[in-house]
């Protein structure tokens, strides 16, 4: 069996609000993501919030736009993969005070029917234009190949947004995670119900079903089932408070109510594997990927990505990340760590 695994981090800022600086909270945080990648001799793909810097090109073009051109480029200069992250909300999100007002138009969906933005295909194109012009500056052979949808919100309108992804040159998605749900105030994500292979081509009719031929090829990130005896999430948050990193900014979703039914649901989710999350350890994370390659053993071949977020990581994350990347170059030397344009050719 041919193991994939793909390190993957979404380039993003807090999303519902800034409590520190943009160096602080994201471009520091993602230089030490590519040079721990560097030490360790793999590379990383940043899934980059693309229509955040569309924005703050006019908002603040100094103090953020122009630094976060530089560590897109230098990521591409360095081999480090830069790739599609779409958050559309920044589009009706405004801007006071020297400071970001989030809107609640979260999913793709919620700009069908927007005309000032062309609809989701209108949206797709224009994230995929902003970053080719970034990063075909610095490297001509690099191409936009792949995407993960802002809040992995892929649905509802899946027909729509695949199609439009497809003709603005994706060929890869990394948004789907086997057993896991979420929802809130903004949003709902279901993905319990899968194709059973590794990877597969999505039908954007259908995205729970598969086709073969032409289309973007799923790379699901790794996730393992919650077992009934874990120690449930909010106590794990408090025993190992002291991993946790420093408070950067509010998240988007965090006032938002939401039903029992639904928060039932999410009590049993399914956990990823991630070096964000302070209450997993070294030991937990390699048990993540044991269950993915042993789930597919009778595959050719298995591509699963991590999901990590650089606003998100402190110490304890960054020796997550140390300890897992070398328990895998040790235990499994045949493991590629892989990136999307590599996996394209480039």
């Amino acid at each position: 069996m041919k193991i994939k695994l793909f390190l993957t981090f979404d380039h993003e800022l807090p999303l519902g609000g800034l409590r520190t600086s943009y160096r602080n909270a994201l471009f520091e945080p993602t230089q030490r993501v590519m040079d721990t990648a560097d030490r360790l001799g793999v590379k990383v793909t940043l899934f980059t919030d693309i229509l955040c810097a569309y924005r703050y090109r006019e908002w603040d073009h100094v103090q953020f736009y122009t630094p976060y051109v530089r560590q897109l480029q230098y990521a591409v200069k360095e081999r480090h993969d830069v790739q599609l992250h779409i958050h559309p909300h920044w589009l009706t999100t405004g801007y006071a005070g020297n400071t970001f007002h989030p809107s609640a138009d979260f999913a793709l969906a919620d700009f069908k029917d927007n005309a000032s933005f062309g609809g989701i295909e209108g949206i797709v194109r224009l994230s995929v234009d902003q970053l080719n012009e970034i990063c075909l500056t610095m490297d001509a052979s690099w191409r936009c190949v792949a995407c993960r949808a802002g809040g992995y919100n892929i649905y509802p309108e899946t027909e729509m947004i695949f199609d439009a992804l497809y003709r603005a040159g994706i060929r890869y998605d990394s948004s789907m995670a086997r057993g896991y749900y979420f929802k809130s105030g903004l949003s709902e994500v279901d993905f319990r119900k899968l194709p059973a292979k590794s990877n597969w081509i999505v039908d954007p009719s259908n995205l729970h079903a598969e086709r073969n031929g032409d289309g973007i090829l799923e790379i699901p990130i790794a996730t393992i089932p919650k077992t009934p005896f874990e120690l449930p999430t909010r106590f794990k948050m408090q025993k190992y408070v002291r991993r946790a990193v420093e408070d950067r900014g509010r998240m988007i979703h965090q006032d938002n109510r939401i039903d029992m039914v639904s928060k039932i649901k999410m009590l049993f989710s399914a956990r990823m594997l991630s070096f964000d999350n302070h209450t997993l350890s070294p030991d937990y994370l390699l048990r993540i990927f044991r269950h993915c390659i042993a789930r597919y053993k009778k595959a050719d071949e298995v591509m699963i990505s991590v999901i990590s977020h650089p606003k998100s990581m402190g110490e304890y994350s960054f020796d997550l990340m140390e300890k897992f990347i070398s328990a895998i170059q040790k235990s499994y030397p045949d493991v590629e760590f892989a990136t999307f344009s590599r996996l394209h050719g480039r």
